[in-house]
């Protein structure tokens, strides 16, 4: 008798790689490419916190400097994505399970909201002028 193999498919590596979660190394991944996005955009702009002295080995040569900050920019920027990836994997099939209002629905749904921030704008506008005259009369 002939046993029957099973159809199994193949995940990509890549794929099972970006959904398996590590807690602390996307933690960490995100700090670490937060802070070089930070710092390679106060590189790219000319902030006077950080630059590179000309006299610095080879970043300081030319336009090396600012070639190697849009380098670290978009690997920081990619590093983010890595970490980000997996918390919005689950949403996506979520969001196909949504029935979104029709354009009438919604344009009296965004009227009303509207409509109310307005009104509790204007009150809580009251209430600070009503502090701000009874402050002003005690001090």
């Amino acid at each position: 008798m002939a046993i029957k193999q099973k159809n199994e498919e193949q995940k990509s590596k890549l794929l099972e790689v970006l959904t398996t979660e590590y807690k602390w190394e996307n933690l960490l991944l995100g700090i670490l490419a937060t802070i070089s996005a930070a710092l390679a955009l106060m590189i790219i702009s000319g902030n006077t916190l950080l630059q590179i002295r000309p006299d610095f080995p080879i970043l300081g040569e030319g336009n090396n400097g600012l070639i190697f900050a849009w380098v670290l920019f978009v690997i920081s920027i990619f590093g983010l994505i890595l970490v980000i990836y997996p918390f919005f994997l689950p949403a996506i099939p979520e969001l196909r399970k949504i029935s979104w209002a029709k354009w009438p629905k919604f344009l009296d749904n965004a009227v009303r909201v509207l409509i109310f921030l307005f009104i509790l704008t204007g009150v809580i506008f009251l209430y600070n002028m009503l502090i701000i005259r009874l402050l002003g009369g005690i001090l």
